[in-house]
């Protein structure tokens, strides 16, 4: 009897790349791959007073883009083999048989974290809002996150890279996944960015 998993197909994602190496001491003993995979879509919005530093439209198009980063994890056939007799147990159901072996057939895409922002064409802005690896593939604090710095600036040159008019960068001064506003802010200016307006921390390109 065969058991397969299967990676879950998902035409959402319209472009995939490679990113950088990365060691995860919580999650493996070797280094891994990490890839993005991107999607891009243009939207509308009926206000701007939401956002975190002034918009000249107050209503208008933007476009959005949400990365997920990702590492490959090896897809596996399970061979188990059935119990003629099944053995009994008094204190838990009956095992019916056993796994005796295991192939890797490909790889499934494993999310390891997420990251989103919004381009603004008319004020050339970009508003990067999150980015970041999930808590249990990180070990340090923020600003000694090597593998943090690296994945926002994998990202942040994604998107200059797309939108190179862009004047402007801005993200929120604060996250919930720091332990203080203090460590997260440190973070920023480890990668360049420092108080803009209230509310948010900023680059100019």
């Amino acid at each position: 009897m065969k058991e397969r998993i299967e990676p879950v197909e998902d035409e959402f994602w319209t472009e995939r790349r490679e990113l950088f190496p990365a060691q995860f001491p919580t999650y493996s003993t070797t280094p891994q791959k990490v890839w993005g995979r991107l999607h891009t879509s243009e939207e509308h919005y009926e206000s701007s007073r939401q956002e975190i530093i002034p918009i000249s439209e107050k209503k208008g198009a933007r476009t959005y883009v949400i990365m997920q980063p990702y590492v490959r994890e090896p897809k596996l056939t399970l061979t188990v083999g059935l119990y003629t007799n099944p053995k009994h147990y008094a204190d838990q159901d009956s095992p019916i048989g056993e796994v005796i072996g295991a192939n890797q057939e490909g790889f499934r895409e494993a999310q390891v974290g997420h990251a989103q922002a919004w381009y603004y064409r008319k004020d050339k802005t970009i508003v990067l809002w999150e980015c970041f690896f999930d808590e249990r593939f990180r070990k340090h604090p923020l600003p000694e996150d090597t593998n943090m710095q690296k994945l926002w600036r994998s990202f942040e040159h994604y998107l200059l890279t797309k939108f190179p008019q862009a004047s402007t960068l801005a993200t929120p001064f604060n996250d919930p996944i720091a332990e203080s506003i203090d460590e997260y802010q440190a973070f920023l200016k480890t990668l360049g960015y420092s108080p803009l307006v209230q509310g948010a921390f900023g680059k100019t390109l």
